[in-house]
């Protein structure tokens, strides 16, 4: 008996201090190696959620994730009559209107429905033995408040050191410093980051008859296609005897730079005539960087024919699959060919095609294969005068967001077959905004405001970063604080990395690559219970 008394005071010991060595490790290993960090704002929505809430619509069963933060669920509309602190909140479906609510819901029971922002871990000090690559997420010290309640900010590494870099149309330029504007080159997402960041605009998956009555009552209409030649049918398919053709209806749903999760921060019109309230969307614009995809089942292979033509930037982009052959052309804007390419191609029965045309490259994929590709080179500055109504430089440079952009179309035509489509989906890229400086976003105690546009968006002056600068711009471009507005950097920052250089982010402030969202945004037990449940399928890898 004393002998297993004294084993018992002995293992006591040895089993704290074991605890203690875990322990140990554990703060080495959090503090040197990899770290976790809650997301806590939507800048990087929807590929990283900071507070939001998660809705399933009663009339598609589409479901998506929306700011929830406070100060968007709690705020008066336009009107200032009402206040959705006591009436309803109105929510969309993006698959049935990007402007009409379908339903309004308390904003008590929104607030009890909102979930933190993603978990995810970070590998800390990489970058001390490798460099960052452009596209990487990167989790870095805020240069303008080092030491505030955001210090830490995760975004996107768009640009490097030692380039000169433009946004232009969305899209990011790039060239060694000093090269004219001319010459400077569109730098393209690797696939399987551009596949990861994809952004939905339709689905015709979640188009049932439910979609149909509330898109009625709302004054909408689904699906949004001008429809000749087809019929929908009750499980969601176009079906066509001998050939038809699917006309994009911007009417419905634009093809543009909307982001579901932001709704609630654009405009609400007061209802007025007995017409349905409708959010404003004059701050959204088209977007021609597009991903179209449809699962066709063709009765005969031998003789069947599409053509799918974009129309965006003053061209056409047609892109066919004919005589054997998979083709891609381009034309310009009175009909006249400027370039082609084509692949020996055989259809089969069942296929999906996988139509793309993002950073000026046109591909078409049929069941995840390429087929065929053609990039088109142009400037900026051409890139600017093909997007734009009376492209006017010297207007844009004054109030870029004001200038009227050309509206994208989409046509989609089958023939010589019988052929039946489904899961017909319509994805737009990411779409970095031009824009002008607000002296409010900028830390006055830093220095003097600057004024201008946005960073790196100025046709005759291209942003050019040095060896240690990296640009880093959120994935929700129209809501995200990023090296676009920063401003001046904190005397701290400066002090520390001996570099007063605005808007930048400088290697010294970098602390790691974002790696996987190891525990999702939480749910709750109960309405009124804490979140504690993971959303174990959300769990990720960052791309």
């Amino acid at each position: 008996m004393a002998d297993q008394d004294s084993n018992r005071q002995t293992d006591i010991p040895d089993t704290l201090q074991s605890l203690l060595v875990a322990f140990a490790l554990a703060l080495a290993f959090r503090g040197f190696i990899i770290e976790g960090f809650v997301i806590p704002t939507g800048s990087m929505a929807p590929t990283l959620m900071g507070e939001h809430v998660r809705f399933s619509s009663p009339a598609t069963g589409y479901e998506y994730a929306f700011d929830g933060s406070r100060s968007v669920l709690v705020r008066s509309v336009e009107n200032g009559r009402a206040n959705w602190r006591y009436d309803p909140v109105p929510i969309i479906d993006p698959m049935v209107s990007q402007v009409r609510p379908v339903v309004n819901q308390s904003p008590q029971s929104m607030a009890s429905e909102v979930r933190t922002g993603d978990r995810v871990l970070v590998l800390k000090f990489l970058y001390e033995f490798f460099d960052p690559n452009r596209w990487d997420v990167v989790v870095f010290k805020n240069p303008t408040d080092p030491i505030g309640p955001a210090q830490n900010y995760i975004k996107r590494l768009v640009g490097l050191g030692g380039e000169q870099l433009l946004l232009a149309d969305g899209d990011v330029f790039v060239s060694e410093p000093g090269k004219p504007v001319s010459e400077m080159k569109i730098v393209r997402m690797p696939d399987y980051i551009q596949n990861a960041v994809w952004q939905p605009v339709y689905n015709s998956d979640f188009v049932a008859g439910g979609a149909v009555s509330v898109a009625k009552q709302i004054g909408a209409r689904v699906p949004p296609f001008d429809a000749t030649g087809f019929e929908i049918d009750s499980t969601r398919t176009w079906n066509t005897e001998s050939g038809g053709t699917l006309t994009w209806n911007n009417d419905q749903i634009a093809i543009r730079d909307f982001n579901a999760y932001n709704f609630l921060r654009y405009s609400l019109q007061s209802n007025r005539g007995g017409q349905p309230a409708e959010f404003s969307l004059g701050a959204v614009i088209p977007v021609s960087d597009v991903r179209i995809t449809g699962a066709l089942e063709v009765e005969n292979p031998e003789t069947f024919s599409m053509s799918l033509q974009l129309t965006a930037l003053e061209h056409g982009f047609v892109y066919s699959i004919s005589d054997g052959k998979a083709s891609l052309a381009m034309f310009d804007a009175e009909g006249a060919k400027l370039a082609s390419t084509e692949k020996d191609f055989t259809p089969t029965g069942n296929m999906v095609v996988d139509v793309r045309n993002v950073d000026q490259r046109m591909s078409l994929r049929v069941d995840g294969d390429e087929i065929v590709r053609m990039d088109y080179d142009w400037s900026p500055m051409e890139r600017l005068e093909h997007a734009y109504v009376d492209f006017d430089i010297v207007e844009y440079r004054r109030e870029p967001y004001r200038m009227k952009r050309k509206e994208t179309g989409l046509e989609w035509t089958f023939e010589n077959s019988a052929v039946s489509l489904r899961s017909v989906t319509v994805d737009r890229d990411l779409y970095y905004k031009p824009g002008r400086l607000q002296p409010r976003q900028q830390a006055r105690a830093n220095g003097p405001v600057i004024e201008g546009l946005l960073f790196a968006t100025d046709p005759l002056e291209p942003a050019v970063l040095e060896d240690d600068h990296f640009l880093m711009l959120g994935d929700n471009s129209d809501f995200s604080r990023d090296s676009r507005y920063l401003g001046r950097p904190h005397p701290l920052v400066v002090k520390y990395v001996e570099d007063d250089s605005p808007f930048v982010i400088h290697r010294d402030l970098l602390v790691g690559k974002a790696w996987c969202v190891y525990f999702p945004a939480p749910g709750r037990i109960s309405s009124t219970g804490p979140a504690v449940v993971p959303d174990f399928g959300r769990l990720r890898f960052i791309r």
